[in-house]
Protein backbone atom coordinates (compact mmCIF):
# COMPACT_ATOMS: atom_id res chain seq x y z
CA UNK A 1 0.00 0.00 0.00
CA UNK A 2 2.97 2.37 0.83
CA UNK A 3 4.65 1.79 -2.35
CA UNK A 4 0.98 2.58 -4.03
CA UNK A 5 1.18 5.85 -1.84
CA UNK A 6 4.75 6.43 -2.93
CA UNK A 7 3.62 6.46 -6.80
CA UNK A 8 0.76 9.48 -6.30
CA UNK A 9 2.63 12.44 -6.72
CA UNK A 10 4.40 11.09 -10.08
CA UNK A 11 1.11 10.60 -11.53
CA UNK A 12 0.35 14.83 -11.23
CA UNK A 13 3.83 15.51 -12.13
CA UNK A 14 4.06 17.92 -15.14
CA UNK A 15 5.68 17.00 -18.90
CA UNK A 16 8.83 16.40 -18.19
CA UNK A 17 9.92 17.95 -22.23
CA UNK A 18 10.31 21.40 -22.67
CA UNK A 19 11.03 22.94 -26.04
CA UNK A 20 14.23 24.96 -26.21
CA UNK A 21 15.04 27.67 -24.08
CA UNK A 22 14.27 31.40 -25.65
CA UNK A 23 17.01 33.83 -25.52
CA UNK A 24 15.20 35.74 -22.12
CA UNK A 25 15.54 31.87 -20.59
CA UNK A 26 19.09 31.19 -22.01
CA UNK A 27 20.01 34.36 -20.66
CA UNK A 28 18.77 33.20 -17.43
CA UNK A 29 20.28 29.73 -17.43
CA UNK A 30 23.77 31.36 -18.67
CA UNK A 31 23.68 33.80 -15.45
CA UNK A 32 22.65 30.50 -13.45
CA UNK A 33 25.42 28.60 -14.78
CA UNK A 34 27.97 31.65 -14.46
CA UNK A 35 27.41 31.36 -10.63
CA UNK A 36 27.70 27.38 -10.31
CA UNK A 37 31.34 27.65 -12.05
CA UNK A 38 31.85 30.28 -9.35
CA UNK A 39 31.08 27.57 -6.65
CA UNK A 40 32.87 24.97 -8.42
CA UNK A 41 36.13 27.38 -7.82
CA UNK A 42 35.79 27.92 -4.13
CA UNK A 43 34.32 23.69 -3.48
CA UNK A 44 37.50 23.11 -2.14
CA UNK A 45 37.52 25.00 0.85
CA UNK A 46 37.22 23.69 4.50
CA UNK A 47 34.14 24.19 6.24
CA UNK A 48 32.80 22.54 9.77
CA UNK A 49 31.85 19.36 9.84
CA UNK A 50 27.96 20.87 9.90
CA UNK A 51 28.66 22.23 6.90
CA UNK A 52 29.88 19.19 4.93
CA UNK A 53 25.98 18.02 3.84
CA UNK A 54 25.26 21.19 2.97
CA UNK A 55 28.38 21.32 0.80
CA UNK A 56 27.65 17.95 -0.96
CA UNK A 57 23.68 19.61 -1.52
CA UNK A 58 25.65 22.45 -3.23
CA UNK A 59 28.16 19.81 -4.98
CA UNK A 60 24.97 17.99 -6.38
CA UNK A 61 22.82 21.10 -7.38
CA UNK A 62 26.05 22.49 -9.24
CA UNK A 63 26.61 18.85 -11.35
CA UNK A 64 22.56 19.12 -12.07
CA UNK A 65 22.78 23.14 -13.00
CA UNK A 66 26.01 22.35 -15.07
CA UNK A 67 24.73 19.31 -16.70
CA UNK A 68 20.99 19.50 -17.25
CA UNK A 69 17.95 21.79 -18.20
CA UNK A 70 17.70 24.67 -15.27
CA UNK A 71 14.04 24.72 -16.08
CA UNK A 72 13.03 21.72 -14.59
CA UNK A 73 14.89 22.04 -11.57
CA UNK A 74 12.11 21.49 -9.04
CA UNK A 75 12.05 17.87 -10.54
CA UNK A 76 15.81 17.20 -9.08
CA UNK A 77 16.15 15.02 -6.31
CA UNK A 78 19.08 17.64 -4.37
CA UNK A 79 16.11 19.93 -4.51
CA UNK A 80 12.87 17.46 -3.84
CA UNK A 81 15.23 16.43 -0.61
CA UNK A 82 15.98 19.91 0.63
CA UNK A 83 13.79 22.53 -0.41
CA UNK A 84 10.58 21.38 -1.91
CA UNK A 85 7.31 19.81 0.18
CA UNK A 86 6.06 17.25 -2.10
CA UNK A 87 3.77 14.81 -0.20
CA UNK A 88 4.44 14.89 2.95
CA UNK A 89 1.10 13.93 5.42
CA UNK A 90 0.60 16.60 7.29
CA UNK A 91 0.23 18.61 3.79
CA UNK A 92 -3.47 17.84 4.10
CA UNK A 93 -3.87 19.35 7.25
CA UNK A 94 -2.37 22.58 6.04
CA UNK A 95 -4.86 22.63 2.63
CA UNK A 96 -7.78 21.85 5.01
CA UNK A 97 -6.51 24.63 7.10
CA UNK A 98 -6.23 27.13 4.59
CA UNK A 99 -9.35 26.22 2.14
CA UNK A 100 -11.75 26.54 5.38
CA UNK A 101 -10.43 30.14 5.95
CA UNK A 102 -13.29 33.14 4.84
CA UNK A 103 -11.53 34.41 2.42
CA UNK A 104 -10.38 31.35 0.52
CA UNK A 105 -11.95 32.48 -2.88
CA UNK A 106 -11.40 36.00 -2.98
CA UNK A 107 -8.11 36.07 -1.95
CA UNK A 108 -6.11 32.65 -1.43
CA UNK A 109 -7.03 30.65 -3.98
CA UNK A 110 -5.40 32.48 -6.57
CA UNK A 111 -2.23 32.78 -4.73
CA UNK A 112 -1.64 29.22 -3.99
CA UNK A 113 -2.56 28.63 -7.96
CA UNK A 114 1.39 26.91 -8.73
CA UNK A 115 3.08 28.16 -11.50
CA UNK A 116 5.12 26.21 -14.55
CA UNK A 117 7.89 27.83 -13.67
CA UNK A 118 11.50 24.88 -12.76
CA UNK A 119 8.07 22.10 -13.48
CA UNK A 120 6.97 22.22 -10.05
CA UNK A 121 5.09 18.23 -9.14
CA UNK A 122 1.41 19.37 -8.20
CA UNK A 123 0.16 18.26 -4.92
CA UNK A 124 -2.49 15.29 -5.60
CA UNK A 125 -4.67 16.26 -2.89
CA UNK A 126 -5.20 19.78 -4.69
CA UNK A 127 -3.51 19.72 -8.42
CA UNK A 128 -4.21 23.55 -8.99
CA UNK A 129 -1.32 24.03 -6.18
CA UNK A 130 2.10 22.20 -4.97
CA UNK A 131 2.69 20.62 -1.80
CA UNK A 132 5.76 23.51 -1.12
CA UNK A 133 3.09 25.76 -1.79
CA UNK A 134 1.08 25.22 0.20
CA UNK A 135 3.12 24.74 3.35
CA UNK A 136 4.47 27.95 3.04
CA UNK A 137 0.50 29.47 2.57
CA UNK A 138 0.03 27.78 6.04
CA UNK A 139 3.04 29.76 7.75
CA UNK A 140 1.40 32.91 6.24
CA UNK A 141 -1.76 32.05 6.99
CA UNK A 142 -1.41 30.95 10.88
CA UNK A 143 0.90 34.36 11.03
CA UNK A 144 -1.69 36.77 10.05
CA UNK A 145 -4.29 34.81 11.95
CA UNK A 146 -2.21 35.74 15.23
CA UNK A 147 -0.76 38.94 14.41
CA UNK A 148 -3.45 40.47 12.72
CA UNK A 149 -1.08 41.69 10.14
CA UNK A 150 -1.77 41.25 6.27
CA UNK A 151 1.45 40.89 4.52
CA UNK A 152 0.17 42.92 1.59
CA UNK A 153 -0.03 45.77 4.17
CA UNK A 154 4.06 45.28 5.00
CA UNK A 155 6.56 47.49 3.14
CA UNK A 156 9.52 44.93 3.76
CA UNK A 157 9.88 41.07 4.03
CA UNK A 158 13.77 40.16 5.19
CA UNK A 159 13.82 36.12 5.16
CA UNK A 160 17.02 34.23 5.88
CA UNK A 161 17.32 31.16 3.67
CA UNK A 162 14.66 31.28 1.48
CA UNK A 163 14.94 27.99 -0.57
CA UNK A 164 14.49 28.81 -4.14
CA UNK A 165 12.17 31.46 -3.48
CA UNK A 166 8.68 30.01 -3.54
CA UNK A 167 7.39 31.73 -0.20
CA UNK A 168 8.70 35.10 -1.81
CA UNK A 169 6.26 34.96 -4.61
CA UNK A 170 3.57 33.88 -2.45
CA UNK A 171 4.02 37.47 -0.59
CA UNK A 172 3.49 39.14 -4.08
CA UNK A 173 0.70 36.52 -5.03
CA UNK A 174 -0.99 37.78 -2.09
CA UNK A 175 -0.73 41.32 -2.86
CA UNK A 176 2.41 42.20 -1.26
CA UNK A 177 4.11 45.33 -3.63
CA UNK A 178 7.11 46.32 -1.46
CA UNK A 179 10.77 45.01 -0.42
CA UNK A 180 11.43 41.25 -0.07
CA UNK A 181 14.77 40.79 0.66
CA UNK A 182 16.40 37.24 0.82
CA UNK A 183 19.74 36.14 2.75
CA UNK A 184 21.13 33.14 1.65
CA UNK A 185 24.66 31.08 0.41
CA UNK A 186 25.80 32.36 -3.00
CA UNK A 187 24.79 29.40 -5.13
CA UNK A 188 21.18 29.51 -3.65
CA UNK A 189 20.79 33.20 -4.15
CA UNK A 190 21.83 32.41 -7.67
CA UNK A 191 18.79 29.86 -8.19
CA UNK A 192 16.01 31.80 -6.57
CA UNK A 193 17.29 35.04 -9.17
CA UNK A 194 16.44 32.62 -11.71
CA UNK A 195 13.28 30.74 -10.58
CA UNK A 196 12.01 34.58 -9.28
CA UNK A 197 13.14 36.23 -12.90
CA UNK A 198 11.44 33.36 -14.54
CA UNK A 199 7.83 34.21 -12.69
CA UNK A 200 8.93 37.82 -13.71
CA UNK A 201 9.30 39.27 -10.57
CA UNK A 202 11.42 42.97 -10.09
CA UNK A 203 14.67 41.09 -8.97
CA UNK A 204 16.91 43.93 -7.99
CA UNK A 205 20.94 43.78 -8.47
CA UNK A 206 23.18 43.92 -5.62
CA UNK A 207 24.58 46.93 -6.90
CA UNK A 208 21.69 49.06 -7.35
CA UNK A 209 21.77 52.67 -6.57
CA UNK A 210 20.73 54.13 -3.58
CA UNK A 211 17.44 55.28 -4.65
CA UNK A 212 16.80 51.30 -5.65
CA UNK A 213 17.59 50.15 -2.37
CA UNK A 214 14.12 51.62 -1.23
CA UNK A 215 12.24 50.59 -4.08
CA UNK A 216 9.56 47.71 -4.79
CA UNK A 217 11.46 44.67 -5.56
CA UNK A 218 13.52 41.22 -4.51
CA UNK A 219 17.17 41.51 -3.78
CA UNK A 220 18.57 38.27 -3.46
CA UNK A 221 21.98 38.58 -1.01
CA UNK A 222 24.56 36.41 0.04
CA UNK A 223 27.00 37.98 2.83
CA UNK A 224 26.74 40.84 4.71
CA UNK A 225 27.69 43.73 2.61
CA UNK A 226 27.17 47.48 2.90
CA UNK A 227 24.23 47.66 1.08
CA UNK A 228 22.59 45.83 3.38
CA UNK A 229 23.68 48.26 6.36
CA UNK A 230 22.13 50.74 4.34
CA UNK A 231 18.68 49.07 4.62
CA UNK A 232 16.53 50.81 7.04
CA UNK A 233 13.85 48.36 9.50
CA UNK A 234 12.91 50.99 11.58
CA UNK A 235 9.11 51.03 11.56
CA UNK A 236 6.17 48.32 12.13
CA UNK A 237 5.50 47.17 8.70
CA UNK A 238 8.78 45.34 8.36
CA UNK A 239 8.62 41.23 8.88
CA UNK A 240 11.75 38.59 9.73
CA UNK A 241 11.05 34.77 8.42
CA UNK A 242 13.68 32.23 9.20
CA UNK A 243 11.30 28.77 8.84
CA UNK A 244 13.73 25.92 10.23
CA UNK A 245 16.74 28.15 9.00
CA UNK A 246 18.15 29.57 11.93
CA UNK A 247 17.58 26.69 14.04
CA UNK A 248 19.74 24.71 11.61
CA UNK A 249 22.71 26.42 11.97
CA UNK A 250 25.54 26.10 14.86
CA UNK A 251 24.75 28.37 17.16
CA UNK A 252 27.94 30.72 17.06
CA UNK A 253 26.60 31.53 13.53
CA UNK A 254 23.04 32.85 14.58
CA UNK A 255 23.77 35.90 16.81
CA UNK A 256 25.19 37.83 13.36
CA UNK A 257 21.60 37.01 11.54
CA UNK A 258 19.51 37.73 14.83
CA UNK A 259 21.59 41.24 14.23
CA UNK A 260 19.99 41.88 11.13
CA UNK A 261 16.39 42.20 12.50
CA UNK A 262 17.45 44.90 14.17
CA UNK A 263 14.55 47.54 14.20
CA UNK A 264 12.31 44.76 12.24
CA UNK A 265 8.10 45.13 13.64
CA UNK A 266 7.38 41.36 13.18
CA UNK A 267 8.99 37.90 13.01
CA UNK A 268 8.18 34.59 12.21
CA UNK A 269 10.22 31.73 13.36
CA UNK A 270 9.52 28.21 13.08
CA UNK A 271 11.85 25.76 14.52
CA UNK A 272 12.77 21.99 15.15
CA UNK A 273 12.86 21.38 18.84
CA UNK A 274 16.49 19.57 18.85
CA UNK A 275 19.55 20.31 16.39
CA UNK A 276 22.36 18.59 17.14
CA UNK A 277 23.44 18.72 20.73
CA UNK A 278 21.29 22.47 20.86
CA UNK A 279 17.91 22.80 22.91
CA UNK A 280 16.14 25.05 19.88
CA UNK A 281 12.82 25.43 22.11
CA UNK A 282 15.37 26.86 25.19
CA UNK A 283 17.58 28.78 22.90
CA UNK A 284 14.36 30.51 21.27
CA UNK A 285 12.71 31.58 24.53
CA UNK A 286 16.31 33.13 25.40
CA UNK A 287 16.19 34.98 22.33
CA UNK A 288 12.76 36.47 22.66
CA UNK A 289 14.77 38.51 25.37
CA UNK A 290 17.68 39.91 23.13
CA UNK A 291 15.33 41.05 20.78
CA UNK A 292 15.30 44.82 22.10
CA UNK A 293 12.05 45.98 20.36
CA UNK A 294 8.75 45.62 22.26
CA UNK A 295 7.35 43.15 20.82
CA UNK A 296 4.49 40.23 21.72
CA UNK A 297 5.28 36.89 21.29
CA UNK A 298 3.18 33.65 20.66
CA UNK A 299 4.70 30.25 20.70
CA UNK A 300 3.05 27.34 19.81
CA UNK A 301 3.73 23.53 18.53
CA UNK A 302 3.21 22.90 15.16
CA UNK A 303 0.86 19.92 16.16
CA UNK A 304 0.58 18.12 12.87
CA UNK A 305 4.30 18.47 12.52
CA UNK A 306 5.44 16.84 15.20
CA UNK A 307 8.74 18.36 17.40
CA UNK A 308 7.99 21.50 15.67
CA UNK A 309 7.50 25.22 16.66
CA UNK A 310 6.16 28.77 15.84
CA UNK A 311 7.54 31.68 17.34
CA UNK A 312 5.78 34.29 15.94
CA UNK A 313 6.00 38.39 16.92
CA UNK A 314 4.31 41.50 16.68
CA UNK A 315 4.44 45.53 17.88
CA UNK A 316 2.97 45.66 21.33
Amino acid sequence: MQKILNLIPDLFAPKRTLTGPTKVEMLLIDELRAAAHVHYSNSDLEVSEAGQEWLRNLNKLCEQILQNDPRMFLQWDVIKNTMFVSDAPYLSTELHFIKNMPNWKDRWKKAVKESPAGCPTHYWGYRQSSGNLIHHAYHIARFEEITGVSVDKLDRVFEFGGGYGSLCRLFYNLGFTGNYIIYDLPLISALQKFYLKSMGLNVLEQQAPDNNIDGNGVLCLSETNTLLEKINFSDNKSLFIATWSISEIPVSLRQPVLNMAEGIGAFLFAYQHQFGEVNNVEYFSKMRDQIHQKIEWHSSPITHIPGSYYLIGKPQ
